[in-house]
């Protein structure tokens, strides 16, 4: 059930503190008692902040200053391929996107297009729509699979007894310090088909060892 709140322009003054909990850049956390904040049976935002660093929805990740970002929790028990949130200002209306968010994660996801909240800005409402579960579990399959990783790029090798014609799509992402993932956005490359035993190496823009994880294979299992 989508639960829905309108809020008081009285309660929503935000007043920004320094948080080091994202370590692409720089944070600043509302003090408000609003949050947590449910969106969506099990979605829970934890909290909204401002935030200037590497900005990654655009798959770019430049560098953009005063971002409205909120920190989503999926505490349900199903696994989450998308989901929008829309935060209304008195202003303007606002998006976040959310990608491939599993069971028991939380994300760090910044408004879609770079915008923030100005001085005299005030948030009325918070709604979602659009979410989508994957219908099965989701993973690497590591019965079938092993991967070797590398910054922007992944080698992946089929260990099966038997050969995979079907394209195998792999999806990733990043992640901060605090084991969250960072930016609504999911990467995906593609390896095309493996023979039992066949290696490839794989093109992963934006992928490093240290800060992205492979969040689950998709192929057809004939």
């Amino acid at each position: 059930m989508k639960i829905f709140r309108k809020i008081s322009a009285f309660l929503l003054i935000f007043s920004f503190l320094l948080l080091s909990a994202c370590s692409f850049g720089e944070n600043k956390e509302d003090e408000d008692s609003l949050f947590p904040y449910i969106v969506s049976e099990g979605i829970v935002v934890e909290k909204a902040y401002s935030y200037s660093g590497a900005f990654p929805e655009d798959g770019s990740f430049t560098e953009k200053e005063n971002v409205l970002a909120l920190k989503v929790t999926n505490q349900s028990e199903v696994h989450v391929r998308l989901l929008k949130i829309y935060v209304t200002t008195n202003e303007k209306e606002m998006v976040f996107e959310i990608t491939t968010l599993p069971a028991g994660m939380s994300v760090n996801v910044f408004e879609k297009n770079a915008q923030g909240l100005s001085e005299n800005e005030e948030i009325v409402e918070i709604k979602s729509a659009n979410r989508v579960d994957f219908e099965d579990e989701i993973g690497i399959h590591r019965g079938t699979f092993e991967l070797y990783v590398n910054d922007k790029t992944i080698n992946i090798k089929n260990v099966s007894n038997a050969d995979i014609e079907s394209d195998i799509y792999l999806y990733y992402k990043k992640k901060d310090k605090d084991g969250s993932y960072f930016g609504g956005i999911t990467f995906r490359t593609k390896a095309g088909g493996l023979k039992s035993d066949e290696l490839k190496q794989l093109p992963a823009a934006h992928f490093s060892f240290s800060d992205s994880e492979i969040v689950f294979i998709d192929y057809i299992d004939k």
